[in-house]
């Protein structure tokens, strides 16, 4: 089993999203044992799982792993991705100087989220998302993936001293 961190993993899931940039999904949960969040990410043509540190840091440190099967995920209206965005959406999204949401902002980034998901190109500018977040223990993982997400754990404490000689 191959364990991916970084750089790593962020080139090999571009590089399957870039084949085929249609149905995936980004799922996060607090994992309810590791203090961990919990992640699953799923394409058409495969599924990872992953252990990350933290979400209120700028680089936070993950850990995946490719799942033989795909974890369920919980329904979404809108699948993962990333949208182009002209530099009008933009303004117009952070709302052009106004205050709290407005009907024109709210109709701005269901139409971006409604858009076909594309794969990205140097220069432009896009949206990148939804991330999902659930309950914890919600994403329903079969025996295998439970072993998977075991060894995600333990390889991402082990990471994380190596790293942080300090960490527990």
């Amino acid at each position: 089993m191959e364990f991916l961190e970084g750089e790593g993993l962020k080139k090999r899931l571009l590089e399957s999203y870039s084949r085929n940039p249609s149905g995936w999904a980004f799922v996060i949960s607090p994992s309810p044992r590791s203090g961990f969040l919990d992640a699953v990410v799923t394409g058409p043509e495969e599924a990872w799982m992953l252990k990350i540190d933290s979400l209120f840091k700028p680089f936070p440190t993950v850990l995946g792993a490719a799942a033989e099967e795909a974890p369920a995920r919980p329904a979404t209206s809108f699948p993962f991705g990333f949208r182009k965005l002209s530099p009008k959406m933009i303004l117009q999204l952070l709302g052009g100087g106004t205050h709290g949401p407005s009907e024109e902002r709210i109709a701005g980034m269901l139409s971006v989220l409604r858009s076909k998901t594309v794969v990205p190109e140097e220069g432009a500018s896009y949206a990148q998302g939804p991330f999902v977040l659930t309950d914890p223990g919600k994403m329903g993982l079969s025996e295998r993936q439970r072993e998977l997400d075991e060894r995600l754990t333990s390889e991402m404490r082990r990471f994380l001293r190596t790293r942080y000689p300090a960490y527990g």
